[in-house]
């Protein structure tokens, strides 16, 4: 085991700080076997587990703060804390926008109460759009530390491979961009009227 985690850390450099504004840090770091760079944000936000749960499960109103999201829809709910959705992601001229199917697992640990939510890319549920291109791998985790009933510590974490012929430096350029952008708009968000009741079975605030 210890073989094995060695060589893990030896695959990945230390975290590098992109972005620290309004609250918010942005990091980067580079993959040994992976092309574009992984990604994770830090911040704290106003507002209980289940708001945030409320949020991140209100599929159809996502494009309102996840950065370029044109429009999202549900797919299928296995349970109302495992979900499939599919997204469509404005990208910049001359590039074709992005479509990705997503399943979202949100969990709690009963001890910690710490929530964790995780997205993956899934591949076969809905069919390739021709005019679109579809992204090739994402995978996203959300570990969620609640604070007090009111206030959560949030470390947030993407890998995503967009698909296509776009060049990799040019991700990686301009990557911390979207989830700052983001987190700016979810902390508004997660204060809206329609979240401040939020009440899960599997989320204890």
């Amino acid at each position: 085991m210890c073989i094995l985690i060695a060589l893990q850390v030896k695959g990945q450099e230390a975290w590098s700080l992109k972005k620290n504004e309004y609250g918010i840090k942005v990091y980067t770091r580079k993959l040994e076997q992976f092309r574009f760079v992984e990604l994770k944000v830090e911040c704290e936000l106003e507002g209980s587990l289940s708001q945030l749960v409320a949020v991140l499960l209100d599929v159809k109103n996502h494009y309102r703060w996840v950065y370029k999201t044109i429009q999202s829809s549900l797919i299928k709910a296995a349970d109302t804390s495992d979900v499939f959705f599919y997204n469509e992601i404005e990208s910049p001229w001359p590039l074709s926008n992005r479509d990705i199917v997503v399943h979202m697992k949100v969990r709690q640990d009963n001890n910690s109460k710490v929530m964790t939510a995780e997205g993956r890319n899934v591949d076969g549920l809905l069919p390739v759009n021709n005019k679109m291109v579809r992204v090739k791998y994402s995978r996203v985790l959300w570990t969620v530390i609640p604070l007090n009933n009111k206030r959560c510590k949030i470390d947030y974490r993407i890998q995503i491979d967009p698909g296509g012929s776009v060049p990799a430096w040019l991700v990686n350029m301009g990557i911390s961009k979207g989830p700052f952008e983001s987190f700016l708009k979810l902390k508004q968000e997660i204060g809206l009227p329609q979240y401040a009741n939020a009440k899960f079975s599997f989320i204890v605030d």
